[in-house]
Protein backbone atom coordinates (compact mmCIF):
# COMPACT_ATOMS: atom_id res chain seq x y z
CA UNK A 1 0.00 0.00 0.00
CA UNK A 2 1.68 2.89 -0.75
CA UNK A 3 -1.40 5.88 -0.33
CA UNK A 4 -4.72 6.07 1.76
CA UNK A 5 -7.67 8.03 2.28
CA UNK A 6 -7.79 9.88 6.05
CA UNK A 7 -10.76 9.40 7.84
CA UNK A 8 -12.91 12.17 9.52
CA UNK A 9 -11.52 11.13 12.73
CA UNK A 10 -7.72 12.23 11.78
CA UNK A 11 -9.23 14.89 9.87
CA UNK A 12 -10.21 15.89 13.73
CA UNK A 13 -7.34 14.85 15.18
CA UNK A 14 -4.66 17.01 12.53
CA UNK A 15 -7.48 20.41 13.20
CA UNK A 16 -6.00 20.51 16.25
CA UNK A 17 -2.62 20.20 15.10
CA UNK A 18 -0.10 23.35 14.72
CA UNK A 19 1.81 23.04 11.12
CA UNK A 20 4.94 21.51 11.99
CA UNK A 21 2.61 18.40 14.05
CA UNK A 22 1.03 17.88 11.08
CA UNK A 23 3.71 17.74 8.29
CA UNK A 24 5.44 15.10 11.19
CA UNK A 25 2.36 13.16 11.09
CA UNK A 26 2.39 12.78 7.67
CA UNK A 27 5.96 11.71 7.78
CA UNK A 28 5.57 9.38 10.61
CA UNK A 29 2.36 8.08 8.19
CA UNK A 30 4.69 7.46 5.25
CA UNK A 31 6.90 5.22 7.34
CA UNK A 32 3.90 2.81 7.71
CA UNK A 33 2.72 3.40 3.77
CA UNK A 34 6.08 2.96 2.12
CA UNK A 35 8.26 1.03 4.57
CA UNK A 36 11.34 0.80 1.52
CA UNK A 37 11.68 4.27 1.34
CA UNK A 38 13.59 6.24 3.97
CA UNK A 39 11.68 8.76 5.90
CA UNK A 40 14.01 9.82 7.85
CA UNK A 41 14.64 13.54 8.57
CA UNK A 42 18.06 13.29 6.98
CA UNK A 43 17.37 11.38 4.07
CA UNK A 44 14.41 13.77 3.07
CA UNK A 45 16.41 16.67 3.48
CA UNK A 46 19.12 15.12 1.27
CA UNK A 47 15.97 14.40 -1.35
CA UNK A 48 14.74 17.70 -1.43
CA UNK A 49 17.95 20.02 -0.95
CA UNK A 50 17.66 21.26 2.49
CA UNK A 51 18.94 20.64 6.09
CA UNK A 52 17.69 17.55 9.18
CA UNK A 53 17.44 20.56 11.21
CA UNK A 54 15.48 22.91 8.92
CA UNK A 55 12.86 19.89 8.88
CA UNK A 56 13.50 19.48 12.76
CA UNK A 57 13.07 22.75 13.67
CA UNK A 58 9.23 23.08 11.59
CA UNK A 59 7.94 19.86 13.52
CA UNK A 60 8.74 20.87 16.52
CA UNK A 61 7.55 24.63 16.21
CA UNK A 62 10.65 26.36 16.52
CA UNK A 63 10.59 27.61 13.18
CA UNK A 64 7.93 30.28 13.45
CA UNK A 65 7.94 31.35 9.42
CA UNK A 66 9.10 28.85 7.49
CA UNK A 67 9.79 29.24 4.07
CA UNK A 68 7.34 28.29 1.16
CA UNK A 69 10.31 26.39 -0.16
CA UNK A 70 10.50 23.83 2.55
CA UNK A 71 6.53 23.27 3.31
CA UNK A 72 5.99 22.71 -0.46
CA UNK A 73 8.78 20.76 -0.91
CA UNK A 74 7.70 18.55 2.12
CA UNK A 75 4.18 18.10 0.96
CA UNK A 76 5.50 17.25 -2.19
CA UNK A 77 7.68 14.30 -0.54
CA UNK A 78 4.08 13.30 1.54
CA UNK A 79 1.94 12.93 -1.18
CA UNK A 80 -0.31 15.84 0.68
CA UNK A 81 -1.99 18.59 -1.24
CA UNK A 82 -0.65 22.03 0.41
CA UNK A 83 -3.62 23.11 2.32
CA UNK A 84 -3.69 20.47 4.16
CA UNK A 85 -0.83 21.58 6.65
CA UNK A 86 -2.83 25.38 6.90
CA UNK A 87 -4.98 26.39 10.08
CA UNK A 88 -7.80 27.86 7.44
CA UNK A 89 -7.83 24.37 5.49
CA UNK A 90 -9.45 22.72 8.89
CA UNK A 91 -11.45 25.78 9.88
CA UNK A 92 -13.47 25.01 6.26
CA UNK A 93 -15.64 22.08 5.77
CA UNK A 94 -14.40 18.75 6.12
CA UNK A 95 -12.52 17.90 3.11
CA UNK A 96 -10.87 14.12 3.61
CA UNK A 97 -7.63 13.75 1.54
CA UNK A 98 -5.25 10.93 0.06
CA UNK A 99 -1.47 10.86 2.20
CA UNK A 100 1.04 9.30 -0.22
CA UNK A 101 2.08 8.68 -3.65
CA UNK A 102 -0.45 6.11 -6.00
CA UNK A 103 1.02 3.37 -7.56
CA UNK A 104 1.24 3.91 -10.99
CA UNK A 105 -0.89 1.54 -13.02
CA UNK A 106 0.15 0.83 -16.47
CA UNK A 107 -2.12 -2.24 -17.58
CA UNK A 108 -3.66 -5.53 -16.52
CA UNK A 109 -2.51 -8.93 -17.66
CA UNK A 110 -4.68 -12.13 -17.70
CA UNK A 111 -2.89 -14.97 -17.15
CA UNK A 112 -5.54 -17.79 -18.29
CA UNK A 113 -7.43 -18.03 -15.39
CA UNK A 114 -4.76 -16.80 -12.67
CA UNK A 115 -5.22 -13.43 -10.49
CA UNK A 116 -5.15 -10.29 -12.88
CA UNK A 117 -1.16 -8.80 -12.09
CA UNK A 118 -0.74 -5.66 -11.47
CA UNK A 119 2.16 -3.71 -14.00
CA UNK A 120 4.11 -1.32 -12.08
CA UNK A 121 6.57 1.15 -13.45
CA UNK A 122 9.75 1.38 -11.68
CA UNK A 123 12.61 3.47 -13.25
CA UNK A 124 15.36 1.73 -10.36
CA UNK A 125 13.99 -1.47 -11.81
CA UNK A 126 17.12 -4.17 -13.21
CA UNK A 127 17.76 -7.33 -13.94
CA UNK A 128 21.38 -9.61 -13.99
CA UNK A 129 22.12 -12.45 -15.10
CA UNK A 130 24.86 -14.96 -13.20
CA UNK A 131 25.50 -18.14 -15.32
CA UNK A 132 27.90 -19.84 -14.25
CA UNK A 133 29.50 -23.65 -15.61
CA UNK A 134 29.95 -26.44 -12.67
CA UNK A 135 32.90 -29.09 -12.99
CA UNK A 136 32.50 -31.88 -10.57
CA UNK A 137 30.74 -31.95 -7.21
CA UNK A 138 32.04 -27.70 -6.06
CA UNK A 139 34.46 -26.51 -8.72
CA UNK A 140 32.22 -23.70 -11.07
CA UNK A 141 33.63 -20.91 -12.92
CA UNK A 142 31.73 -17.58 -14.01
CA UNK A 143 30.53 -17.49 -17.92
CA UNK A 144 28.84 -14.41 -17.77
CA UNK A 145 27.83 -11.01 -15.28
CA UNK A 146 25.32 -9.17 -17.36
CA UNK A 147 22.75 -6.98 -15.63
CA UNK A 148 19.60 -5.13 -17.63
CA UNK A 149 18.83 -1.44 -16.34
CA UNK A 150 16.00 -1.11 -19.74
CA UNK A 151 13.59 -3.13 -17.32
CA UNK A 152 10.11 -1.79 -17.57
CA UNK A 153 7.99 -3.40 -15.35
CA UNK A 154 7.74 -6.69 -13.45
CA UNK A 155 5.96 -7.85 -16.31
CA UNK A 156 9.30 -7.55 -17.92
CA UNK A 157 11.32 -9.49 -15.59
CA UNK A 158 8.56 -12.03 -15.94
CA UNK A 159 8.46 -12.48 -19.52
CA UNK A 160 12.57 -13.21 -19.48
CA UNK A 161 12.35 -15.89 -16.61
CA UNK A 162 9.98 -17.36 -18.47
CA UNK A 163 11.93 -17.68 -21.66
CA UNK A 164 14.94 -19.59 -19.02
CA UNK A 165 12.23 -21.90 -17.77
CA UNK A 166 11.32 -22.98 -21.35
CA UNK A 167 14.72 -23.14 -22.77
CA UNK A 168 15.68 -25.29 -19.68
CA UNK A 169 12.61 -27.56 -19.83
CA UNK A 170 13.11 -28.21 -23.07
CA UNK A 171 17.27 -28.37 -22.49
CA UNK A 172 16.19 -31.49 -20.36
CA UNK A 173 13.52 -32.92 -22.47
CA UNK A 174 15.49 -35.80 -24.23
CA UNK A 175 12.34 -38.07 -25.61
CA UNK A 176 8.81 -37.59 -26.88
CA UNK A 177 7.67 -38.71 -23.62
CA UNK A 178 8.97 -36.33 -21.75
CA UNK A 179 8.16 -33.74 -24.54
CA UNK A 180 4.61 -34.80 -24.05
CA UNK A 181 4.46 -34.40 -20.23
CA UNK A 182 6.37 -31.09 -20.32
CA UNK A 183 3.04 -29.75 -22.27
CA UNK A 184 0.62 -31.33 -19.87
CA UNK A 185 3.31 -28.45 -17.17
CA UNK A 186 2.38 -25.04 -16.61
CA UNK A 187 2.72 -22.40 -19.30
CA UNK A 188 6.43 -20.61 -18.57
CA UNK A 189 4.45 -17.51 -18.30
CA UNK A 190 2.26 -18.81 -15.95
CA UNK A 191 5.28 -20.99 -14.09
CA UNK A 192 7.40 -17.87 -13.87
CA UNK A 193 5.07 -15.40 -12.53
CA UNK A 194 4.18 -17.85 -9.49
CA UNK A 195 7.89 -18.13 -9.10
CA UNK A 196 8.14 -14.12 -9.23
CA UNK A 197 5.29 -13.80 -6.51
CA UNK A 198 6.11 -16.72 -4.20
CA UNK A 199 10.02 -15.18 -4.32
CA UNK A 200 8.52 -11.41 -2.89
CA UNK A 201 7.93 -13.58 0.77
CA UNK A 202 10.48 -16.35 0.79
CA UNK A 203 13.35 -14.46 -1.80
CA UNK A 204 13.87 -10.74 0.12
CA UNK A 205 15.81 -8.00 -1.39
CA UNK A 206 19.14 -8.13 -0.18
CA UNK A 207 22.54 -5.47 -0.68
CA UNK A 208 23.73 -6.00 -4.44
CA UNK A 209 26.95 -6.60 -2.26
CA UNK A 210 25.50 -9.91 -1.14
CA UNK A 211 25.18 -10.88 -4.18
CA UNK A 212 28.62 -9.49 -5.86
CA UNK A 213 31.01 -10.86 -2.79
CA UNK A 214 29.60 -14.22 -4.37
CA UNK A 215 30.88 -13.12 -8.05
CA UNK A 216 33.62 -11.72 -6.35
CA UNK A 217 34.72 -15.54 -4.40
CA UNK A 218 33.99 -16.71 -8.16
CA UNK A 219 36.48 -14.79 -9.70
CA UNK A 220 39.28 -15.35 -7.03
CA UNK A 221 38.74 -19.17 -7.68
CA UNK A 222 39.56 -18.43 -11.30
CA UNK A 223 42.49 -16.34 -10.54
CA UNK A 224 43.92 -19.05 -8.42
CA UNK A 225 43.83 -21.73 -10.49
Amino acid sequence: MSNRNIDSIEFQLLKRKSIGERLKYFRNELKALQPKVDYSTPAIAKRIGVSPQSITAVERGESKKPSFYLINQLTKEYGVQLEAVTDEFYDSEEELFNIGHPTKVEKTVDLDGMEDIEINNDPEKALGIVLYERKGESNVRLLLNEEMSNIRNDVDIIQLLSRFIYEIDLHQTKTSLQLEELFKKKSPFEYATSLYRISEGSNPYVSKDVIQTFINEMLTQEDGK
